[in-house]
């Protein structure tokens, strides 16, 4: 924005004032775009200065080049007029379509105080109109909020940026599966770069009494999903790396190629909103089916969840809310999220 008004300044002066902005995706590059910032703006006339127009005149390069002259008093007076008039329009315009209505909502101040991010907050309350209530809101929430189950498949890949708790998430996932659901389970790592990641992994698997492997190449990999093919799911845990590694995405995809599994993106609750952004853009790259919230239990606030959700349209399927294994985790339903953000009251 900071930016942006510079240039309008530039261009249209310092009287000029901003109409309107909002988000807006730029497709031009695909899923690497990044969301742009539309902004109206126009020259806010101020009567008690003598008025100007711009007339064209001839220059060397065959351009019009502008020039500025001075209007009579009279005809200042009219120009004046009709630029309030416009302006008194524009106004009326935006209250009747509901645009500005939402803002003097109570509820406002309140949603965004639960980490929902702005423009979305102005969507919802707009869309449910300025006489919006808390159970209007809740109800809308709780029909635009995605969940559902893992997709069916017997391998379930875990994806995210260092720290964000897959190991321990898996390890989760297994013990429910292993010990409540009797399912035969197992355990492959792709994580050999940090230090005790198989170590943990091996100890999880040997509490669990269900195979594990450690796997460096992508042979490996396919070698340990031959010998883990009689079993009903087979988590894998893979590299924790920054969103800005370009090379990670690539990699990881040499892995994945022919196997069509479950892939599940983690994000810690407490991650910014632009954050989460940067990280589902680039690992969208590999077709991310579901959602895992990490540690909710370390933030303040859980709006990021539904703005993420709202925005990027990703089932959620999981939510964990501790380090305890296998209790701190919880499969997610709109209402859950719905109640985790914003309380028993706004």
């Amino acid at each position: 924005m900071k930016d942006i008004l510079s240039q309008i300044k530039s261009e249209l002066g310092k009287d000029a004032v901003i109409l309107s902005k909002r988000e807006i995706a730029d497709k031009t590059f695909g899923l690497t775009a990044r969301p742009l910032i539309e902004v109206t703006a126009a020259v806010d006339f101020d009567a008690g200065i003598s008025g100007y127009h711009l007339k064209t005149s001839g220059a060397s390069s065959g351009m019009p080049e502008p020039a500025l002259q001075a209007f009579s008093g009279s005809s200042t007076e009219h120009l004046a007029e009709g630029i309030t008039e416009l302006k008194d329009m524009i106004k009326e315009l935006i209250a009747h379509s509901g645009m500005k209505l939402h803002e003097k909502n109570p509820l406002r101040k309140k949603l965004l105080s639960r980490g929902i991010r702005p423009n979305l907050v102005d969507v919802l309350l707009t869309k449910l109109g300025a006489g919006a209530k808390e159970s209007a809101v809740r109800s809308l929430l709780g029909k635009l909020v995605r969940t559902e189950e893992p997709a069916a498949s017997r391998v379930w890949v875990f994806m995210g940026t260092t720290g964000v708790g897959k190991t321990t998430t898996i390890a989760k996932i297994a013990a429910g599966g292993a010990l409540n659901h009797r399912r035969k389970v197992g355990l492959i790592t792709l994580d050999t770069y940090r230090i005790g990641a198989v170590d943990q992994g091996r100890i999880y698997a040997k509490i669990l009494n269900i195979p594990f492997m450690s796997v460096s190449s992508v042979s490996e990999f396919r070698a340990a999903l031959g010998k883990m093919g009689s079993l009903d799911l087979v988590l894998v845990d893979t590299v924790g790396r920054s969103a800005l590694c370009r090379d990670y995405i690539p990699h990881l995809r040499e892995y994945l190629d022919g196997i069509d599994p479950c892939t599940f993106l983690l994000m810690p609750v407490a991650t910014r909103d632009s954050e989460m952004d940067t990280v589902t853009r680039t690992f969208s790259g590999l077709d991310i089916h579901r959602m895992i919230f990490t540690k909710a239990d370390e933030a303040m606030h859980s709006g990021s969840v539904i703005t993420h959700n709202l925005i990027h349209r990703i089932p959620v399927s999981y939510i964990t809310t501790g380090q305890r294994v296998p209790e701190d985790i919880e499969k997610a339903s709109s209402s859950m999220i719905v109640h985790r953000c914003l309380g028993d009251r706004i």
